[in-house]
Order: C-alpha cells, then structure tokens, then sequence
C-alpha cells in the first residue's frame, strides 16, 4: 500500500523480480527519442528475430516523431505550422489524423484546457527558460485570443488539414510520448511479442509481463526530488503518465512558472500541483495527467465521469507538506 508520506511526480520504470518463469527472459533496448530516453523491453522465451522486430519498432517510433515533432523543421507538424494562415492544406498520414482527433476530444473533454494549438505560447515560454525572462504579454494575450476561435480545417476526406489562423501553432508535448508509446506497444504485439512495455521519456505503456498475468511493476519519484519511490503500481494493459513542474520550469521575478501553460491565460502553471493518470491508451493517460494539473478539481471530477477505466491522484507539494487533492482509484484506501 502507498502511503501518503511517499507521492510521486515523474513516472519512471522498475523492473524487478517480476520473472515468474526461468525461461522467460527480459531484453532490454534504449535509445533516444522525442529529447528523451526511449526504451523497449520484451519479456519472451525465444529470441529469434527478436533484434530485427525492435529495429523496425524502433523505425516506427523515428516516423512518428519525424511526423510529431516540432523541434524538427521537415516534419508534418512542423510543414503544417509553417502554412498556418495560408489557407494552404497540408496532407497528413494516419498517426496524425489519429492524434489529431484524440487531442480534439481532449480538448472538447477538458473544456478547453487542455489545447494542442499552443504552439506559440510553448515556443515563447521556451525562450523564457532560457532568458529568464517573462514573455511579451500583449504577444500572449494575442495568441490566447486567438485561440477562443477554431484553428482546424480538415479538407473533404480529411487526408489533409490547415490551419485557420497564424497565431494558431500546433504542440502535441501533452499527449505525444503517450501516443508513440502505444503506437510503439501495439506493434510488438501485432509482431507476435505480446509481453512487453515501451518507456518513452516516463510515459509508459505494457501489456503484461508474462502468460501467466503478471503486471509490471512502476515507480514514481517523490515530489521535488529525484528520488525513487520504494512503494510501486502494477499495469497491465494499461498505460501511465505523470505531469508537473520538478523538471521544467523556470523563476521569473521570484516567481516559478511550470513548462505546462494554461491556454485560458497563456501562462505557466504557478501552484505545484502534480498528477499522474492510468489509462488503457497511451494517449490518454498523457493528456489526462497534463488536463488534471489545469483543471479545476470539481471540473476534473465530472470529466473522469467520462472515463470510467480512467484512474488519477492529484496532489500539490507546497509548505514543506504533502496534500493530495484527488485520489481517482490510484492509491488504497483502508
């Protein structure tokens, strides 16, 4: 059981003791991804072809983030930004509709709060950590603006998109590690691995560790630390998430202001508020855990309504104390 004393923030992965079976073997392969380590691991008995099934989902991951990505000038996302207010469309592949349309129901759900076309509040606040300087709020308040107007046009068969307004910028960082990882996930078990778990930067999916059901096993780090927690959560078929500020945020004017912003103000996070989300979608547990540290807790409440499998612990770390503000069906209760 997780006592309160020992909450966490950042979902980080331990596998340990979790082999029932001598014969079944774990197989471990990282590399980077999305500015963070991507791992893969596959719990199997025979390991035969085992090296070029992770090379080709290690390729499919490259794809999506060449898709995702807007660190990168030549991906999908990037070309989209890129002719927002043009009026040109830009044709997309199948991922992109996919988490194109999770994110338009995130945002439906979240009442807004949860909005993938802050793409220049992102980039402006990017600058703000390097300058420690606050971003120009007439620039802000423009974007924001904006925002409360459609930004999306899907063409007639929705094979491409544009978007509407310049000052509408796409950023899927709330929802696109959990979405890779899935997607990374669902091909190792189409590709006849079906006990495996894809890490992508703490946001983590798996199946089950073994045919005999065994969950992994995941540790958090506590608040405002980087230390492992001793206490676990097990998933199985199942993905999870976290989101906070203990590793980006920046103090402007003895104020620290998170990484994740709410589009209402175009300003970053100030309270310490942190959540994690256990979802059956990768997807979902990311920008849920993003949604819950914006949203009013009685909004948020009513939105969980809506997701019954959905499970999430809300908690803020302020004063030297520990208060959780939600507990969703993540912690045991006596």
């Amino acid at each position: 059981m997780m006592n309160k004393k020992s909450l966490l923030i950042t979902v980080c992965l331990l596998c340990c003791g979790f082999l029932t079976q001598a014969q079944w073997i774990k197989y471990r392969f990282e590399t980077a991804r999305m500015g963070s380590p991507f791992r893969i691991i596959v719990s199997c008995q025979d390991s035969v072809g085992l090296s070029q099934t992770i090379q080709k989902a290690q390729a499919l991951a490259e794809n999506l983030e060449m898709q995702l990505s807007d660190y990168q000038a030549n991906s999908d996302l990037s070309q989209v930004n890129h002719r927002a207010g043009t009026g040109q469309f830009y044709t997309i592949q199948e991922p992109f509709r996919a988490i194109l349309k999770e994110s338009l129901l995130a945002y439906r759900q979240s009442g807004g709060d949860l909005n993938i076309f802050i793409g220049r509040l992102v980039a402006a606040w990017r600058i703000a950590r390097k300058t420690q300087l606050m971003p120009e709020q007439e620039l802000l308040q423009k974007w924001v603006k904006a925002l409360q107007s459609p930004c999306l046009e899907f063409n007639a068969d929705s094979s491409a998109i544009r978007l509407l307004n310049s000052a509408c910028q796409l950023d899927v960082g709330s929802i696109g590690k959990g979405f890779v990882a899935q997607r990374v996930l669902d091909y190792l078990v189409k590709s006849g691995y079906p006990y495996a778990l894809v890490d992508a930067g703490g946001k983590v999916s798996a199946s089950q560790v073994n045919p005999q059901g065994d969950a992994w096993k995941v540790g958090l780090e506590l608040p405002n630390s980087k230390k492992v927690s001793t206490d676990f959560l097990e998933i199985k078929h199942q993905s999870i998430a976290s989101s906070g500020k203990t590793y980006q945020q920046v103090e402007i004017a003895g104020k620290n202001y998170s990484h994740v912003l709410d589009p209402q103000t175009g300003i970053g996070l100030e309270h310490a508020r942190s959540a994690t989300a256990i979802a059956p979608d990768g997807a979902r547990a990311d920008w849920i855990a993003t949604a819950a540290t914006i949203m009013e807790l009685e909004e948020l409440k009513v939105m969980l309504q809506r997701f019954p499998q959905v499970q999430v612990l809300v908690w803020e770390y302020q004063r030297g104390k520990l208060e959780i503000l939600l507990n969703h069906g993540i912690l045991k209760v006596e």
